[in-house]
């Protein structure tokens, strides 16, 4: 692709929707420029730290700010229904301060929850908020006990849509209120994988594989499946890995671990990231995360083992190498103590337990 500007030929790196040109003082300039959209300028140098790390970011806030299949097909919206919140939630000053990942996670899971239909087939989208009661809630939620983790995503985006209905008084009260969340595994949310479920997994991908690269990605970093998927050669730098945290911002350096290293190693071909879908481009945090969960179960690991679990196992081993809070902290990017306690609590427990076993008096 080319365009003129100024008399010069404007050309473009290998990256989508990025257009360059040099200005009139020598100046080498990149812009982000999806169709119908206003142009971002991009700092840096393309490959650059700060130049991808803004580059993801457009495409992040892209893909948020797209609008929903509803919207874009035309779709009359009802006043006062589930689709007329969601909307209204997504024009808020709330939302559009969120983060762009955080964004795309909401907007996801909403929309997911407006297209899913009743037992007479109906989509819950145009239904009135202001006829959801208690019972209704429960209901919803027991509509996927069988997935404690998906019945508890749809409990919090029914809770979101609730205030969202409350703030824009198109109701007073919560339905919510009360309704607890279905136990997961061991109560804390995600498995958290073991040992035994990391040699399987080792086990079934060896080192080469896509799925082995994934879980050492996912496993010596102990980053979000947002992040991993945005790794690359390019950011690599002096035994480290730079990453910027799409959820909270935040720069990291991490060291890459000797066991990470040659699996690294063995990626040999110039890609835009280390992990490409079928197609050839990075992977979207959710399909990375659907396509891990396929392979964590073609190694035969159980239901409920995936990419998330594996941020929780690299703060086990953290801690269970005598880690204190606040080196964790440094490799994971958590942001309170609270919030790492919550990982490690089992290995806690585990040392302590080991300390009170090892005080007992032994009989002679």
């Amino acid at each position: 692709m080319a365009l003129k500007s100024e008399g010069k030929v404007v050309s473009t790196i290998n990256l989508p929707y990025i257009k360059s040109y040099t200005d009139r003082l020598g100046t080498r300039r990149h812009y982000f420029n999806r169709r119908g959209e206003p142009g971002t300028a991009l700092p840096g140098l393309p490959g650059s730290r700060e130049f991808m790390a803004a580059y993801q970011s457009c495409l992040d806030a892209a893909e948020a700010n797209r609008p929903s299949k509803a919207v874009a097909r035309g779709h009359k919206i009802i006043p006062g229904s589930v689709d007329d919140v969601a909307l209204r939630y997504y024009a808020s000053a709330e939302f559009r301060t969120l983060a762009p990942i955080t964004q795309a996670t909401y907007r996801n899971e909403i929309d997911k929850f407006r297209r899913e239909k009743d037992k007479n087939g109906n989509p819950h989208g145009p239904k009135a908020m202001a006829m959801l009661d208690r019972r209704g809630v429960k209901a919803l939620v027991a509509e996927k006990a069988d997935m404690p983790g998906a019945a508890n995503k749809r409990l919090r985006t029914i809770k979101l849509l609730v205030k969202v209905a409350i703030e824009e008084e198109l109701r007073n009260d919560d339905p919510t209120t009360g309704v607890k969340p279905l136990r997961v595994g061991n109560g804390e949310g995600f498995l958290v994988w073991e040992e035994t479920h990391i040699e399987q997994f080792e086990r079934h991908w060896p080192i080469g594989s896509k799925p082995r690269l994934a879980l050492a990605l996912l496993l010596f970093t102990a980053q979000r499946r947002s992040d991993v998927v945005r790794m690359g050669r390019q950011h690599i730098r002096n035994g480290m890995i730079s990453v910027r945290q799409q959820k909270t911002g935040a720069y990291l350096d991490i060291p890459i671990h000797a066991d990470l290293a040659p699996i690294l190693d063995a990626v040999t071909v110039d890609i835009p990231a280390f992990l490409l879908s079928e197609i050839g481009k990075p992977f979207q945090p959710t399909s990375f995360g659907n396509w891990f969960g396929d392979r964590c179960r073609d190694a035969g690991l159980p239901k409920g083992y995936n990419a998330h679990g594996l941020r929780k196992a690299a703060c086990r081993r953290l801690a269970e190498s005598g880690c204190t809070t606040k080196e964790i902290m440094a490799i994971s990017g958590h942001k309170t103590i609270e919030e790492v306690e919550r990982y490690t609590r089992s290995a806690d427990q585990k040392k302590l337990a080991q300390k009170a076993i090892d005080r007992l008096p032994r009989s002679n």
